[in-house]
């Protein structure tokens, strides 16, 4: 199973950084009246506001490269990117642009066929996950979705009307998620999306469940690509239980759409795939490379289906799509696109994600590389 994880990852630093305060004014595109109330949130964190009575807010950020979403009820969104460096310190001023009162709205039917529920099933697998986060996550408002298998055949497209309300109770968070893009292709095995989530923590939790939820954080964070992008960056792959193996792929000569991997047997550092230039760092490596976590074992529920017996590390396969993708200071990727998995990281989907300002509490003290 090959997936793109679109999700326009700004992870969270390893160490404490110096923030920049991006604030600005949100109004009427026509009047210039300011707008109380606007949503204004970082895609993939639990950073977000509302703009006050005189449409202003302001949101303390490290430094990295961020999706910023702006919504209001009866006007036009507005999605950009922003690196935190390229911040200005006078602030912005967002004029949105109302939407046509005449425009209909459209009513959200509570009947489905079984066509319809079927896609569904698949959506929730292939996006959610099949994991035991993945599991107990739940789709709040699936009623608003749109679920095509027939405008290219063999695929199944996803949409939604509506922000998709989701429920992780393992992780302990609420997510506002903005489905930019879902495509599965049934034949390749090949999964995409994209969008934009924003996670509220859950602050109703005991002092108990809190504590299984934090266990519940450190054990999908450690091992996932978050971590892993995390230790490329630093230099510390090798510290954090990242092995990493170059990976040489062809056809198989046998078995059509099959193929047959080899891996070298010295393993490489972060080095070999991490490039400074001008005092920015790229991720750059040519074709595949294995990535073993060597701190955990493979979950049972990865292994249904495999007919093999559990491995003592989880393995996944890397390529780029690009040449290269510039990393930040705070381990994000400018081209989230740009990295294609498959293996251990690519079934862990979206019920194993954390926020990308979730760092686990004492789990980078200082350690030989």
């Amino acid at each position: 199973m090959k997936i793109v994880l679109g999700l326009f990852l700004v992870l969270g630093s390893f160490f404490s950084f110096s923030q920049t305060v991006f604030r600005g004014t949100v109004a009427d595109y026509d009047t210039g009246e300011p707008i109380a109330g606007a949503t204004i949130f970082l895609a993939n964190t639990t950073l977000g506001t509302s703009s006050d009575n005189e449409g202003k807010f302001s949101i303390y950020l490290h430094n990295g490269n961020y999706e910023v979403i702006i919504r209001m009820l009866g006007y036009e969104g507005l999605t950009f990117n922003l690196p935190a460096a390229m911040v200005k310190p006078q602030g912005y001023k967002f004029l949105l642009v109302a939407i046509d009162e005449e425009l209909e709205t459209q009513n959200v039917d509570d009947t489905r066929d079984q066509v319809w529920y079927r896609n569904l099933a698949d959506f929730k697998r292939y996006f959610l996950g099949t994991s035991r986060n993945g599991e107990s996550t739940e789709i709040e408002n699936e009623l608003s979705m749109i679920l095509d298998d027939q405008s290219l055949p063999g695929h199944l497209i996803a949409s939604s009307r509506d922000i998709l309300k989701i429920k992780n109770p393992n992780l302990g968070y609420a997510i506002d998620y903005l489905l930019n893009e879902f495509r599965y292709d049934y034949q390749k095995g090949f999964v995409s999306y994209s969008g934009f989530p924003f996670f509220i923590p859950d602050s109703t939790l005991s002092k108990r469940k809190q504590r299984r939820v934090e266990r519940n954080r450190v054990e999908a964070y450690h091992g996932s690509l978050q971590h892993f992008i995390k230790s490329v960056y630093y230099g510390r792959t090798m510290a954090e239980g990242f092995e990493i193996r170059r990976l040489y792929r062809k056809e198989d000569p046998v078995h059509r759409g099959k193929f047959i991997d080899s891996v070298a047997i010295d393993p490489i550092t972060s080095i070999a795939i991490r490039k400074n230039r001008d005092r920015r760092e790229y991720l750059e490596f040519s074709g595949y490379i294995l990535v073993t976590y060597l701190k955990e074992r493979e979950s049972p529920l990865y292994l249904m289906g495999m007919r093999r017996g559990a491995r003592n590390s989880q393995s996944s396969i890397m390529r780029m799509t690009v040449d290269s993708t510039e990393i930040f200071e705070n381990g994000s990727l400018f081209d989230p696109l740009g990295l294609v998995v498959e293996g251990y990281i690519g079934w862990e989907r979206f019920g194993d994600m954390l926020p990308i300002d979730y760092f686990p509490e004492n789990d980078y003290e200082v350690r030989g590389n």
